[in-house]
């Protein structure tokens, strides 16, 4: 049987950890690699699912942030990657920057560097906002 509750806490601590280091690739693919990972995890609880890709290809329609991180931890030759970039702050969102990245802000023309999950289509989510989904898309389901 698997060790679900064990695992989410190892996946709750090192969220933790990605969080408190934004600009983490190295963190970021942890995080998603430990969410994959719990997917799996689940499956194996759940004797009656029958087909772990048909209940992966589930958990990926109910959630876009699960399909991501998916994606990113497949590592297919299609592009999907954790990049770190620089992401434009509009003026009126600096009161949400913490200080070290308002003043990164004032000397790089407005933008802030952030860890991102580069897709085949060259769209560039946020990768703290996907896993982040991803969570709350996981914390529903019994860690028993």
């Amino acid at each position: 049987m698997a060790d679900l509750a064990g695992h989410w806490d190892y996946l709750q601590t090192e969220w933790q950890a990605a969080q408190a280091a934004p600009l983490s690739r190295r963190r970021a693919l942890l995080v998603a690699a430990l969410i994959d990972a719990y997917v799996d995890r689940l499956f194996a609880a759940a004797p009656d699912e029958g087909d772990i890709l048909a209940f992966r290809t589930r958990l990926a329609g109910v959630s876009p942030a699960l399909a991501l991180v998916f994606a990113l931890c497949a590592q297919h030759d299609d592009g999907t990657r954790l990049v770190v970039e620089a992401v434009e702050v509009p003026i009126a969102d600096y009161g949400s920057l913490g200080v070290e990245d308002f003043m990164v802000s004032l000397y790089n023309d407005h933008s802030v560097q952030r860890v991102l999950i580069g897709l085949p289509d060259g769209s560039r989510p946020l990768a703290q906002t996907v896993l982040a989904d991803a969570m709350v898309a996981l914390s529903s389901y019994s860690r028993t």
